[in-house]
């Protein structure tokens, strides 16, 4: 009698089977594990006496992960063999597994405080991956030789069996924090914890703190404190000197705008629950191993007061995030605030290392109740395995998918040494001239529409797909050849205000009303340059601190009441017309309607006007296939309006790539 084990799974990652694989050896049973796109199966003999300490066991080495669902187990007679996904030894980017953790944190360990803990299944390996094949060789730890111990480790510790990025505090990556006159230098443990202790303490005490991370560096402040952090940060907005008024969570506005462009980072787990509203798959991802990005609705007074009703929110993330939050929590801090810099980012004090790394950009997660999808970013999804039966090459957004070894990887260009393939499609704003004699240009939305068709295996059948991303495409693809059925009315946003004037009758009148009542808004609209999306023009014309998609989500977030007001989204041949969409919120800011009422009516119009148009297209074509791609989709009030709208016909999302463009790369190789 076999003892089956089921987890969902819905990755082809493979960091979590093959940690299961690696316990078991270290328990010593006989198991089988299978994985596929969907499912984790673990088979064992029922009467195996180490079964039951592999199963108890299993549940402390095991990392909560956002890709794992629901579990079942159930008992079959005859051996079980399952298909299983090819192995491929790939970099990850992810926060140190439960017991690289401990190790962190037990001071009788070669690791403590030392923030480059990783083991083959955990931890922070890509930045150090100069290139493929995946080896020391291959990395920038090739110039940091392991010592004598933990060579030996690297033959005996299940979770270190060879592992190419082997390091402690004795041989590994030392750390240095600086301020403006004295360099501090972390040799041993106690240097470490002291540094780290050192920097949260004066995060508290409201100084600034450039680190380097494993994803690059980050500028931490304590947003609370008072102004003096947040006066240091780049930002274009100008602080006054007038800090706290009699409401000690009151800030200038000039400030507020600046910290609600910050990254709100949590010390604990405790201070989620206190400061953020969240459901449970929001928390569930949030602590997950993969430590998305997630932007989340505010609960307490204080965090509202710095971040409005929502506000983007991250868990540590790697290793000396994760330490320096331990030190800010002992400091008597919940959360911390973070922005995304370069290191010439003016700070109190540097914490660096000399190592070079490659960091990748965080990735943003969006979840409706138990839908999870990848908003945009690269870490998590890259590098990664696809299949690639044509042999091609696919280049877009500086990711690259091309054959190494046998197998197609994807990953940064950065990361490849040749490109070899029957042919090269490349993103069409590439600037990127391969040389290849079979090189073609594809646009954003036939790669994205192809990513998502090749993911449920449609490629090749008939599909009605809708591309929101900045510009909104209605797409038809014949099995062969994708077309853009019905594709939006061109937009500029240079001179804008004789676009709009010359609209419809009345329309002149509408600038010049809009002039008297909002006229630095008006001169800065009149003075657009350059290559901007309807939502950064609608941005600023609202007056959102965030001039973009993402302002506009997190301010429609506050919106609590029920049904929005119908925007107009078109004027002839059911073409979404950018400008009548301006025209159409201008007029309602003249009426005094809510930034909050609008942002939210926004999304719920897109979502009739969608509901409407794909139907119509449905009744034309045979295929009841709706294919949605495009990060603006992320929105809750456009979400929620596409599932009422068209939600019988079950459309399909991308749920390995990003809804946004870094799919493109997928999807290029089927064009």
């Amino acid at each position: 009698m076999y003892f089956i084990f089921q987890l969902e799974f819905n990755s082809t990652k493979t960091y979590i089977a093959d940690l299961i694989r690696a316990y078991a050896k270290q328990i010593g049973i006989e198991l089988d594990v299978f994985q596929d796109s969907k499912l984790i199966t673990i088979s064992a003999l029922q009467d195996d006496e180490k079964l039951e300490a592999f199963l108890n066991g299993l549940e402390g080495v095991l990392p909560a992960s956002l890709y794992i669902g629901k579990s079942k187990h159930f008992f079959r007679d005859e051996k079980l063999f399952l298909p299983s996904l090819e192995e491929a030894k790939l970099p990850v980017n992810i926060a140190p597994c439960p017991t690289c953790q401990k190790e962190m944190f037990d001071v009788s360990s070669r690791r403590y405080y030392y923030p480059f803990t990783s083991c083959n299944y955990c931890g922070s390996q890509h930045p150090f991956v100069s290139k493929y094949p995946y080896s020391r060789a291959n990395s920038t730890m090739k110039f940091l030789a392991p010592c004598e111990a933990c060579v030996e480790e690297s033959k005996s510790n299940f979770l270190r069996l060879d592992y190419p990025l082997i390091s402690c505090i004795e041989c590994g990556i030392a750390i240095r924090m600086l301020d403006k006159e004295v360099e501090h230098l972390a040799l041993d443990k106690g240097d470490f914890r002291k540094l780290f202790k050192a920097s949260g303490f004066a995060i508290a005490a409201g100084k600034t703190v450039l680190m380097k991370t494993a994803h690059g560096y980050r500028k931490f402040f304590n947003p609370n404190k008072d102004l003096d952090a947040v006066k240091k940060i780049s930002f274009s907005a100008t602080v006054s000197d007038s800090t706290l008024n009699k409401n000690p969570y009151a800030f200038s506005e000039a400030s507020k705008q600046n910290v609600e462009l910050s990254t709100l980072l949590m010390a604990s787990a405790g201070g989620i629950n206190t400061h953020l509203m969240l459901v449970e798959q929001e928390f569930n991802a949030l602590l997950s191993i993969e430590r998305p990005l997630l932007r989340v609705a505010t609960k307490s007074d204080e965090i509202k007061a710095l971040y409005g009703s929502s506000a983007l929110v991250k868990y540590p993330d790697d290793g000396m995030t994760m330490l320096l939050a331990r030190e800010v929590l002992n400091a008597g801090l919940e959360y911390i605030a973070y922005i995304e810099c370069e290191g010439t980012e003016e700070a109190d004090f540097l914490v660096d290392f000399d190592l070079p790394i490659s960091s990748q950009k965080d990735t943003k997660l969006f979840v409706n109740q138990d839908d999870k999808l990848f908003v945009s970013g690269e870490r998590i999804i890259f590098p990664t395995v696809v299949k690639n039966e044509n042999s091609m090459v696919a280049l877009a957004h500086d990711l690259l998918a091309v054959e190494v070894e046998g197998k197609t990887i994807i990953d940064s260009m950065e990361k490849f040494d040749s490109i070899k393939g029957k042919g090269v499609n490349i993103l069409e704003t590439e600037e990127f001239e391969s040389g290849h004699a079979n090189e073609q240009k594809v646009p954003q939305y036939k790669a994205s529409m192809m990513s998502v068709l090749a993911e449920y295996g449609k490629v090749g059948h008939k599909a009605i797909g809708v591309h929101f991303d900045g510009n909104l495409n209605f797409l038809y693809y014949n099995g062969k050849n994708i077309i853009n059925a019905v594709p939006p009315i061109p937009f500029e946003s240079d001179n804008l205000w004789e676009k709009i004037s010359t609209l419809r009758e009345g329309s002149d009148r509408l600038v010049g009303n809009y002039q008297k009542a909002y006229p630095e808004i008006w001169e800065r609209l009149d003075k657009l340059e350059g290559d901007m999306d309807i939502f950064e023009v609608t941005a600023i014309t609202l007056g959102l601190a965030n001039e973009s998609f993402e302002g506009i989500s997190a301010e429609a977030l506050s919106f609590l009441g029920k049904g929005g007001l119908q925007i107009d989204t078109r004027v002839k041949d059911n073409r979404f017309d950018n400008y009548a969409f301006l025209t159409s919120i201008m007029s309602y800011q003249l009426g005094d309607v809510e930034n909050s009422y609008m942002c939210y009516s926004i999304y719920e119009s897109f979502g009739d006007y969608i509901g409407e148009i794909v139907p119509q297209l449905i009744d034309k074509v045979d295929t009841k296939t709706i294919v949605l791609t495009g990060e603006t989709f992320a929105n809750q009030s456009l979400y929620g309006r596409i599932q009422r709208t068209l939600g019988q016909y079950n459309p399909l999302m991308g749920k390995k790539f990003p809804i946004g463009k870094e799919s493109a790369v997928h999807g290029a190789l089927y064009l």
